[in-house]
C-alpha cells in the first residue's frame, strides 16, 4: 500500500511538472522580485525617516507637537517630541499638584526614555519588516533551486522534454544566486540603517535640550 501511496505521489508530481515546470519557475522569480521590491520600499523609507531635521526653523516649542507623525518623519522629530512631551508632562504634574511627594525625573532619565522610545519604534516600523523579507530571500531561493533541479533530473531520466534541462539548472543557479545577493545587500542596508539611527536619536535629542537653554 505504502508503495502505491508513494509511487501515486511522485507520479504526480512529475505530471505537475511536467505540466506546469515553465510557470512554477516563473512564480518564484516573481515572489522572489515581489519580496525584494518590498523591502526596497521600506529601505526608502527608513531613508527618509532617517534624513537631517533642522529644529532652527522651529520659532516656538509647540511647532514641534504640531509637526505631522507618519512613515515619512525624521525620526529625530520623532526622538525630541518624546522627550519634550515627557519632561512637560512631569513640570505640569508638578504644578498641578504642589503637595505631591513625586520627584521629577532628571533629563538624563527622560532623554534614556526618549531614546529606547525611538529606536524601538524605528525597528518596529522600518527594521523589522526589512529583517524579515531579507530572511525570506535564501529559502526562497532554495525553492527555486529544488524545482530547477527536479527539473534537470526529469529531463536526464527522459520522462521530461530534454529543451528544459538547461533552463532547469539556470533556475537552480541562478535562484540561489540571487537569493543570497538580495539577502547581502538588505542585511548590509540594515546596518547602514541601525548605525544613522543612533546618530539621528542623538541629534535630536541635543537640539531638544537647546529649546531649554533659550
Amino acid at each position: 500500500m505504502f508503495n502505491a501511496l508513494s509511487e501515486s505521489i511522485i507520479n504526480t508530481l512529475t505530471y505537475l511538472i511536467n505540466t506546469y515546470s515553465g510557470l512554477l519557475q516563473v512564480t518564484v522569480y516573481f515572489i522572489m522580485l515581489c519580496v525584494f521590491g518590498f523591502a526596497l520600499i521600506k529601505s526608502y523609507l527608513s531613508f527618509c525617516a532617517l534624513t537631517s531635521f533642522d529644529f532652527k526653523t522651529l520659532k516656538s516649542r509647540k511647532q514641534l507637537h504640531n509637526l505631522p507623525a507618519n512613515l515619512r518623519t525624521p525620526v529625530m522629530i520623532i526622538a525630541a517630541s518624546f522627550f519634550d512631551k515627557a519632561k512637560q508632562h512631569y513640570l505640569e504634574e508638578k504644578i498641578n499638584n504642589p503637595a505631591s511627594e513625586k520627584v521629577i525625573p532628571p533629563d538624563a532619565f527622560i532623554r534614556d526614555a526618549a531614546f529606547q522610545f525611538s529606536e524601538r519604534y524605528f525597528e518596529e516600523k522600518f527594521l523589522s519588516p526589512i529583517s524579515m523579507m531579507a530572511n525570506l530571500m535564501p529559502p526562497l531561493g532554495f525553492i527555486g533551486t529544488i524545482i530547477g533541479m527536479v527539473v534537470h533530473f526529469l529531463s536526464n531520466s527522459g520522462t521530461l522534454k530534454s529543451d528544459l534541462a538547461i533552463a532547469g539548472i539556470a533556475t537552480a543557479l541562478y535562484t540561489t544566486f540571487i537569493g543570497l545577493v538580495c539577502f547581502t545587500i538588505l542585511e548590509f542596508l540594515k546596518k547602514v540603517f541601525y548605525g544613522l539611527l543612533h546618530k539621528r536619536i542623538d541629534q535630536g535629542l541635543a537640539a531638544v535640550a537647546d529649546f531649554d537653554q533659550d
